[in-house]
């Protein structure tokens, strides 16, 4: 038996890097000079005095904005999310969201821009390698990463845009805030005049747009989904979506889930050899590698489908292949092994030597998991545009 030639291993430098962000406090200023003393007879007249406008209460303005956003079948948010309060990694968000939590569109960190699709409890990020590099992602399949689909966790895509910005799941995070001031105040946001309404929190505020009463922008310090510990930072420009938007997401993640998700990775666990792979040959000859992979970042997350294809070769004798695949728990270990048999019968016995290489790669969508995302999309499409949706999206443990 002769020496086995391992995979090669490709050593890399983790880059962390920080992205400043800018606060933008929202106010207005002005001043005015009183001329009226240089018309004729100007020192004797009396400007009346402009009227206080009446306050308005807070508490039904809110419940009555916060009762449409529960309506909307999709919306549309623009702004900087950060993933926790004080974070320095701010990022530029541009999303369509469906009331069943299903997302599209980009978000930018440091320079370089991601596409996002969020649906069916998974993320998937398209975007450069940088992207990646910045995060300290790295993994078996890293080169395929560059500008392919790869699925992500929350933390590496900034935040969940299903469990945070899905109408309903929206409106029932904001109403479970406390009114810091039961008047709201007038302001004029951006050239449109609206009523800002100051929630208990250091700068969690929520402003209304007077004409339509439906909220135009959320500052959140911690939008946190039901049942979580944490959430992030948000400072977003709401709107309703139009039905062609809701339309053109839905059609979106089906036509992208159908054509390109099943060659997608999956960066959420940093996959790797723990130790070394084994091989094997008896006669035939019939060669078995055999290793454990593992969990090498130690702060994966969810359950990774990984596949281990392996070539055994010789010159005179050729190649054979064999594969193995399985789930790969986030801390946990995955056992991998497979045979290949060259089947030589001959009367007069020879020996080969028998080189060995395996390459290790991660599946983001296996076939199975298509086509129950696919039905699940079509059902929630259905009910989005019907005005009928009840799916509540429930985070997938695979």
């Amino acid at each position: 038996m002769a020496p086995v030639n391992h995979i090669r291993a490709r050593k890399g430098v983790r880059v962390a890097s920080a992205a400043a962000g800018t606060v933008l406090a929202l106010g207005l200023a002005g001043c005015s000079i009183d001329l009226s003393g240089l018309r004729p007879g100007g020192e004797s007249e009396e400007e009346p005095s402009p009227e206080a406008a009446e306050p308005v209460a807070a508490a039904p303005l809110l419940e009555e904005a916060l009762a449409d956003l529960a309506a909307y079948p999709a919306l549309t948010a623009t702004g900087q999310v950060a993933d926790s309060v004080g974070s320095s990694d701010i990022r530029d968000a541009s999303l369509t969201v469906a009331d069943s939590g299903a997302a599209s569109g980009t978000i930018r960190a440091n320079d370089t821009e991601a596409d996002v699709i969020s649906a069916d409890g998974r993320i998937f990020l398209r975007t450069a390698e940088d992207f990646w590099l910045d995060q300290g992602v790295f993994g078996p399949d890293f080169d395929d990463f560059d500008g392919n689909w790869v699925r992500a966790s929350s933390a590496q895509a900034g935040f969940d845009p299903s469990a945070t910005l899905a109408p309903p799941e929206l409106s029932a995070i904001l109403g479970g805030k406390e009114l810091e001031s039961e008047e709201a105040v007038e302001e004029n946001l951006d050239g449109t005049l609206t009523y800002r309404i100051d929630l208990v929190g250091e700068r969690d505020q929520v402003w209304i747009n007077a004409e339509t009463n439906q909220i135009q922008r959320i500052a959140i310090e911690e939008l946190i989904p039901e049942e979580a510990e944490s959430g992030p930072q948000v400072r977003l420009d709401l709107a309703e979506a139009d039905p062609a938007a809701v339309e053109e997401l839905y059609d979106g993640i089906i036509a992208t889930t159908e054509e390109e998700l099943t060659g997608s990775r999956d960066a959420r666990i940093e996959v790797n050899w723990d130790g070394s792979p084994d091989m094997s040959c008896e006669e035939g000859p019939h060669c078995t590698w055999s290793g454990t992979v593992r969990d090498a970042g130690g702060d994966g997350s969810g359950t990774v489908h990984v596949r281990m294809d392996v070539t055994f070769s010789n010159d005179e004798i050729g190649e054979q292949t064999c594969q193995d695949s399985g789930s790969l728990e986030a801390g946990g270990t995955l056992e991998l092994s497979c045979s290949a048999d060259y089947e030589i019968v001959s009367s007069d016995p020879q020996t080969y030597q028998i080189g060995g290489e395996s390459k290790l790669s991660t599946r983001g969508l296996t076939g199975g998991q298509q086509e129950e995302m696919l039905g699940n999309l079509n059902e929630q499409r259905e009910a989005t545009l019907s005005g009928d949706s009840s799916t509540e999206e429930e985070e997938n443990g695979d």
